[in-house]
């Protein structure tokens, strides 16, 4: 059967996405996911795409923004949203398969809350992509923040490297995608894979036990 969507963590990562719209409603809804690798893929208008409901698909948080902690997921969402403004304005904020940000990549960041900071200089590789949660951003979404805080160290360890302990293998499931010609997989902790969906940043579907 599928992942269930219900998790607390998705709950509150789509929490925090409906407060996003609020002070943004040019924003449509989304369904996020985490993402399977430490890396998804660059933020380049392909990553987004629109079902027919009007919501986006693309917005993937991955474990290694989740172990930073709270703030850096709220400012990873709200990064998200910059590019997906972009996107929709038909505004390209990047180059280099979506991981050099350009400074039009800021103007759309300073619409959802953050900034780059004055002193700071561009990355040759990344470009303007470390922007920041501006003081009132931060405290706008404080609330959401500390829910995430409350929820992430009870999944963080179910996304560490697996023990060898036999209760930890009996109480793993195997995940695969629908790569072609041969679909990708791996194994997690049944309570993870419960939290909400993973998706393949290779072929887009959702890894599941089917």
């Amino acid at each position: 059967m599928p992942t269930s969507p219900g998790g607390p963590l998705i709950q509150a990562l789509q929490a925090l996405w409906a407060r996003i719209q609020t002070a943004m409603p040019d924003l449509p809804p989304v369904r996020i996911a985490i993402a399977s690798t430490l890396s998804p893929p660059g933020h380049g208008p392909e990553r987004w795409t629109k079902e027919e409901d009007g919501t986006v698909t693309g917005l993937y948080i991955t474990p290694s923004t989740l172990r930073e902690g709270a703030d850096a997921v709220v400012s990873e969402v709200l990064h998200h949203a910059a590019h997906l403004l972009s996107w929709l304005r038909d505004t390209p904020d990047t180059h280099s398969r979506g991981h050099y940000h350009t400074k039009r990549f800021v103007d759309a960041a300073q619409d959802v809350g953050l900034v780059w900071p004055a002193d700071k200089l561009r990355d040759k590789r990344t470009g303007y992509a470390d922007v920041e949660l501006a003081p009132e951003t931060h405290e706008r979404y404080k609330r959401d923040a500390k829910t995430l805080a409350d929820i992430i160290p009870g999944v963080l360890p179910f996304l560490e490297t697996p023990s060898t302990g036999q209760s930890s293998r009996q109480n793993r499931v195997t995940l695969r995608c629908r790569c072609v010609p041969k679909p990708r997989s791996f194994q997690m902790h049944a309570n993870v894979a419960a939290q909400g969906p993973i998706v393949c940043t290779v072929c887009g579907s959702e890894f599941t036990t089917d």
